[in-house]
């Protein structure tokens, strides 16, 4: 009976665990060292480009793929993500990305900058008055001048004024001084070529003319950079100027829509104040006329004739009376 009993199996091993591993762990403490190595770098090399190796960052994803390529290799690993060490890489790359930037935010908003942007400001102002004693009767038209300094470039350090650097010159004349573009630009030519000659640092010229405080003349603007000028006359430059007509704050588009729009309004004007001054009586056309073109001359002057001191050097003279 023994013989028929059949043998029991044998009890299964029970198979070994795997051994858990978490990636991210190897990445955050690489990530750890090389941010403070970094970090100390910075502290003690001035000119160490710090936000230049912050390019580098996507460089943890390989880093962290080549962990998880590992771990994946080896069946007696179970592989699980270690969130925490992932969040901890992304803050540290956030504060080595901050500290890149803080020299760069210090060096744009810091007071060095606006300092030295001031300094500059105040030397060109000075440098193109004294420009400008060259010819004092053109001096004395500049109600106003002042520059503008924006500096293009990164320094660590003093600031000082480069190549690429921009400055603009902004030259206000007379308020109402001008009757046509033509002499509007001829000052605003002599003025550059006097700051050209005594080699005032000036990338962009803006000159203006603005009409009387009653909105009633005429406003000239002219901007240009120094290569655009050079060359190029007075009369050629009048070209690019910007031309404003004003009657009591109405802008008009020309010259003559704007005249046109005074001779209408004083005409009226004229014959109200004869009917007022004469119970009602309407003038003479004759005595419109005479008193619109009185009136406009007043507010708008013809610009004075200037003769030609070379057509008076060429004038034929009469020869001398013979000695008696």
């Amino acid at each position: 009976m023994d013989e028929n009993k059949t043998a029991s199996p044998a009890p299964e091993t029970p198979a070994a665990p795997k051994k858990v591993r978490r990636v991210g762990r190897v990445a955050f403490a690489l990530l750890l060292i090389l941010a403070g190595v970094l970090l100390l770098v910075q502290q003690f090399v001035p000119r160490f480009d710090l936000i230049g190796l912050v390019r580098f960052a996507p460089a943890i994803l390989i880093v962290l793929g080549v962990e998880l390529l590992v771990y994946s290799a080896r069946p007696d690993i179970k592989v699980k993500f270690d969130w925490l060490s992932v969040i901890g890489c992304a803050f540290i790359l956030c504060i080595v990305g901050g500290a890149s930037v803080l020299p760069y935010l210090w060096s744009v908003a810091g007071p060095e900058r606006s300092y030295a942007q001031g300094r500059y400001t105040s030397q060109i102002q000075d440098q193109a008055y004294r420009a400008l004693n060259a010819d004092t009767d053109l001096k004395a038209k500049v109600t106003n001048l002042y520059a503008n300094v924006y500096f293009q470039h990164m320094q660590s350090g003093g600031y000082t004024l480069q190549d690429g650097d921009e400055v603009y010159l902004h030259v206000v004349l007379p308020q109402n001084g001008y009757t046509t573009a033509q002499a509007f630009a001829e000052d605003a030519w002599n003025i550059t070529r006097l700051l050209e000659q005594a080699d005032v640092p000036v990338t962009n010229y803006s000159f203006s003319s603005y009409a009387a405080d009653d909105g009633t003349g005429n406003g000239y603007a002219l901007d240009f950079l120094p290569s655009f000028a050079e060359g190029l006359t007075a009369g050629q430059l009048a070209q690019r100027v910007q031309s404003q007509y004003q009657f009591e704050g109405d802008v008009y588009d020309t010259q003559a829509d704007r005249d046109n729009a005074v001779k209408a309004e004083l005409r009226e004007r004229i014959i109200e104040q004869f009917g007022n001054d004469n119970d009602g009586a309407y003038p003479g056309e004759e005595y419109i006329n005479e008193q619109v073109e009185q009136q406009f001359s007043r507010m708008f002057p013809a610009p004075a004739a200037v003769e030609s001191s070379t057509a008076e050097s060429a004038a034929p003279q009469a020869p001398a009376a013979p000695a008696l």
